[in-house]
């Protein structure tokens, strides 16, 4: 009757020093180097069983075209959701801008920096307007997002 055999020849680099670290490892447990060698090689196999069986045990997803689809549609709902929200905040950004700027023009006329002539009021009211007019412009055209129809 033949016994199992497994010869392994260290003749690689770094091998020769494995094998003095095994024999070491080996002395120092007071085991023989086949007892020491079988013990990492079954040890070896244990964790691979391991991982393979939580691997095999986890779910893999399966995701159906129909479901993509979904996903897809979902996610063009969202965004045209988003354009109409963006889309209204601007008109509210205008609304407000305008707002500041009547509200500054009647502070300016109730509580004048200094005593000055009518005529300079009313062009600094009108230079404030068209400024901030301009100012909320050039916002909303940094933040504009989408087609230029809406």
């Amino acid at each position: 009757m033949s016994r199992p055999q497994l010869n392994i020849k260290f003749d690689g680099e770094g091998e020769k020093e494995l094998l003095e670290t095994v024999k070491t490892r080996a002395q120092d447990e007071r085991i023989s180097l086949k007892e020491f060698v079988l013990d990492a090689l079954k040890n070896r196999l244990i964790v691979h069983l391991a991982t393979q069986s939580t691997q095999s045990t986890q779910p893999k997803p399966a995701v159906t075209k129909l479901e993509v689809d979904e996903l897809k549609r979902r996610i063009v709902d969202i965004q045209i959701s988003l354009m109409n929200e963006v889309r209204k905040d601007r008109k509210q950004i205008a609304a407000l801008a305008e707002a500041i700027a009547l509200i500054e023009s009647r502070l300016d006329v109730l509580d004048p920096p200094n005593i000055v002539t009518v005529e300079d009021s009313q062009a600094r009211q009108s230079r404030q307007r068209e400024t901030w007019e301009n100012d909320a412009v050039e916002f909303l055209d940094a933040i504009s997002w989408g087609d230029d129809n809406g």
